[in-house]
C-alpha cells in the first residue's frame, strides 16, 4: 500500500509538473528542457521505479528530491526555482534577488523514499539469507 501511495504522489507530481511546464512562459528553451527533465521525466521514472520496486530508479528519485530541498532564487539561475508541489519557506535576503527556499515537501519525500528503499534492501537481504 505504501508503494502505491508513493507511486500516485509521484505520478501526480509528474502531471502537475507537465502542466506547470506547459503553462509557464519561459524566456529561453534551455529552461523548458531543464523543467521537462526535472519536473516531468525524473518524477515519472521515480513513479515507474516505485511501481516496479527498482532500487536504482528509487535512488535517482531520492537524489532528485535532495537536490530540490534547498533552492537558490535569483535572476541568474538557469534552473527555474518553481516546483510542481512545494511547501517552501524563504531563507536569506530576497531584497536583492538573492535567497534560498527550503522545501519541506522535497525533504519529506527524500526521507520517505529512503525509508522505502531501505525496506526493499532489507527484504532482499532476508530472501538471500533464506536461500
Amino acid at each position: 500500500m505504501k508503494f502505491k501511495i508513493t507511486c500516485s504522489i509521484l505520478a501526480l507530481y509528474t502531471l502537475i509538473g507537465l502542466g506547470v511546464t506547459i503553462l509557464t512562459n519561459f524566456e529561453n528553451y534551455i529552461s523548458v528542457v531543464i523543467c521537462i527533465i526535472f519536473y516531468v521525466f525524473i518524477p515519472a521514472l521515480g513513479a515507474f521505479g516505485i511501481w516496479m520496486k527498482n532500487r536504482g530508479l528509487i535512488f535517482i528519485s531520492i537524489l532528485f528530491f535532495i537536490s530540490l530541498s534547498i533552492r537558490n532564487v535569483g535572476n541568474d539561475s538557469i534552473i527555474p526555482h518553481i516546483a510542481p508541489i512545494t511547501v517552501s519557506f524563504p531563507f536569506g535576503d530576497f531584497a536583492n534577488g538573492e535567497g534560498y527556499l527550503i522545501d519541506y515537501f522535497a525533504i519529506f519525500m527524500a526521507i520517505f523514499l529512503t525509508w522505502l528503499l531501505r525496506g526493499l534492501l532489507a527484504s532482499n537481504q532476508n530472501v538471500r539469507r533464506n536461500d
